[in-house]
This record gives C-alpha cells, structure tokens and sequence, in this order.
C-alpha cells in the first residue's frame, strides 16, 4: 500500500525465518496492576458510530516508574526496543516511513508478530501499521493527556481496525489505556489475514485484544523503558534518537489536537 522510503530503520536482525520462528517460549509475567480509582470507561463518539465503528475492547493498566515522556519517545523511536517490548512474541520491526523522514503522524511501521509459542505469525511477513491523523480519527468523548492512533487497512484502502493508546503522569508512574477500534462495514480483511487462511485453510484467528498480548506488552514497560530511555535522552541527533510530545487537547472545534507538531526531524 506504501511505497518504502530510502531509509529503513529496523529493530535488527533476526535469524530465523519470521514465520517459522514461532517455538520460542514468552517470559512469564504478572499483569499490570489496574488504575486506582479505575479510569471511567471509553464511550465512542456519534460520529464513530455512524461510520459503523465498534469497541471491542478497552484496557487499562498502572504503569510503575514509566512516565509520559518515555511512552512519548518510545512510540518515535520503536525499533530501538521493539524485541524487549514482547519478548518472544514481537518478530520483526521495519520503519516503512520514519518519523524522522515524514513526521509522527505520516509514519507507517510493518510489523510481524505471534501471541504464544507454536500459534502462526500474526502479520506473515509483515503488516502495515499506519498512524492516524488525530483530528481525523480519533473516535473517543474524552482523552487522557496523551494519545497515539494506529490502524491497518485493507488492499481497497478500506480502514479495517484501530489501536488507541492514551497515557498520563500520575503518583509513581502512568495510566494507560489500550483500546481497539474495528469498521464494522468493511467489506474485506486485510491481505495479511487472508494470505494466513491461504496458508493455513483451517486456522482461526485470534485478534490480538482477546488474549494476554496487549497485558504482556504493558507489563515489559516498566522493565525496559526506563533504562532504556536514560540512555538515550541526551543524544544529540534527532535523526537518530527522535524526539516526540504526544499531548493531546480538545480544540473549539470539538475534536483533539496534538499540541506539538512532531514533524520531520530536519538538519542540525
């Protein structure tokens, strides 16, 4: 769908051939502690649900010694920790438009990936993921300080299903939210999945909201991204360690705004 751009930061190599590399076991984890008081509950917006969108699914979580600015930065510079984020499970990371090269909201990653040891790569070779226009997209009443939209389309150009990620800074770390958004009248899946049901005609498969993925990813935040973050923070090239602010805020003309430009990160 994406034409691929000169420069191709990825998360590394890999030996194995991606969709055979599905016997590596995932780390055992605990999952997240859940907000105290819990977070009030998305509601979608009339305009959402007259496009025929649908939630099914919404997940929050208490992120311990992770701030707002590390999710930030994460989000801009994913191939620095991709493999950490889901050990075992994440297979492959290729920017196909960089945020350093377009801009946030113009880049598009490819990922591949698998919920649990033997289960088949969920993306094949690669999915795209691309990044929505916030005052496009965005489909909820109300927004916690920080947002990011990401969503996959078909090979008609059809949206076929969103991941929203809000955060904010609270007493010992961050409260998160991870939400799925799915086009309850698009009229074919994505390549991917039916490149999958071509591969393997008996195969059901399971989107990635209804196991422990998006829980196993949360969980491995707080374990890596720290660190991680501290080391990075005072490189000097943007180029290469991409800086990002995420906040979010509700515009007069009723719809969310990114308070930053996040555009392309130019010559020093």
């Amino acid at each position: 769908m994406s034409e691929k751009t000169g420069y191709i930061p990825n998360a590394g190599q890999t030996y194995q051939p991606v969709c055979d590399n599905i016997y590596t076991e995932l780390l055992p984890f605990e999952h997240p502690a859940k907000p105290e008081p819990p977070l009030p509950e998305l509601s979608l917006t009339e305009e959402a649900l007259e496009k025929g969108y649908t939630l099914p699914s919404q997940k929050q979580h208490f992120l311990p010694g992770v701030t707002a600015a590390m999710l930030d930065w994460f989000w801009a510079n994913m191939e620095k920790g991709y493999y950490l984020w889901a050990p075992g499970s994440h297979k492959k990371f290729t920017w196909i438009k960089s945020p350093a090269e377009v801009g946030f909201e113009k880049s598009v990653h490819m990922i591949a990936e698998t919920v649990g040891k033997g289960i088949p790569v969920f993306g094949g070779e690669g999915v795209e993921i691309h990044r929505l226009p916030l005052t496009e997209f965005f489909p909820f009443t109300t927004c916690l300080q920080h947002v990011l939209c990401e969503g996959v389309f078909n090979d008609i150009g059809e949206f076929v299903d969103a991941t929203v990620h809000m955060w904010e800074d609270c007493d010992g770390g961050l409260l998160h939210i991870t939400a799925t958004v799915a086009n309850s009248r698009c009229s074919m899946p994505p390549s991917f999945v039916m490149e999958m049901l071509k591969e393997h005609p008996d195969y059901k498969p399971t989107p990635n909201w209804a196991t422990d993925h998006e829980d196993y990813e949360a969980s491995q935040w707080p374990v890596f991204l720290p660190a991680l973050y501290e080391l990075w923070k005072n490189h000097p090239d943007p180029s290469q360690s991409v800086p990002c602010n995420l906040e979010a805020y509700r515009g007069d003309d009723g719809r969310y705004h990114y308070k930053a430009e996040n555009g392309p990160a130019g010559l020093i």
